[in-house]
């Protein structure tokens, strides 16, 4: 089941997207989704600004006008291209997963935690938004409910962000985290090997470093909610 951001909260979030990045959003038919959205209504500070869109091109084409509208530069990996400018808030734009205008449910789906479940967009001269049933009790429980996604992604990326948001406060029941450890494991037993805890050690750690794009770059600790990995 979904449902919309209060009014009150939707109104709040749109005072906080940068102008520039609100440019791009209507004029492109972008989403913005996760983290930030989570974190303003949280009061929590945003790390970052994940936009999604429908083809690669068209975010790498996006990506390079805010760059060089913000002076900035673009740190391009494979899964988004992201512009950095001094201090301003990073912006990603994530091209591993593409959804084209209408598909903020599936985008919504396809989020691995119900706190990051929330979608933004611009429409018929609206801003419009997309929340899962349980963001606003699991945000204010600061509790991690893992939505077991279908889409595709390293393995390791969900455990990741579980020791990140862990870090922060955060929650996490048995059931989820089972459930992202069983993404791990699914992902170890398609693997050739001696299954000693050595090999097993070694393997698991090299699923767990495929990290996401916002891994530290230049000494700027920027994370992904999306992502993935």
């Amino acid at each position: 089941m979904t449902t919309s951001l209060r009014t009150q909260d939707l109104h709040f979030v749109v005072s906080r997207i940068p102008r520039d990045v609100m440019k791009v959003v209507k004029e492109h038919n972008l989403f913005i989704a996760g983290g930030f959205l989570r974190s303003t209504i949280s009061d929590e500070k945003a790390s970052d600004i994940d936009l999604f869109g429908s083809s690669v091109e068209q975010l790498k084409l996006v990506a390079s006008l805010l760059t060089v509208e913000r002076q900035g530069r673009m740190h391009t990996t494979d899964n988004a291209f992201t512009v950095l400018s001094g201090n301003r808030i990073p912006v990603q734009f994530i091209s591993k997963w593409l959804y084209a205008k209408g598909e903020a449910a599936k985008l919504l789906q396809e989020f691995d935690f119900t706190i990051a479940q929330a979608v933004l967009w611009w429409e018929n001269e609206h801003w419009q938004s997309l929340i899962s049933d349980d963001f606003y009790a699991d945000c204010a429980a600061k509790r991690l409910v893992y939505t077991h996604p279908n889409r595709a992604e390293a393995a390791g990326g969900s455990l990741l962000r579980v020791r990140k948001f862990v870090a922060k406060g955060y929650s996490i029941q048995p059931k989820s985290l089972a459930g992202v450890i069983s993404r791990l494991f699914l992902a170890v037993h398609s693997q050739e090997g001696d299954w000693s805890e050595d090999w097993l050690t070694k393997v698991l750690c090299g699923l767990l470093r495929e990290v996401d794009p916002m891994r530290v770059v230049d000494g700027v600790d920027l994370v992904d909610e999306h992502e993935v990995t």
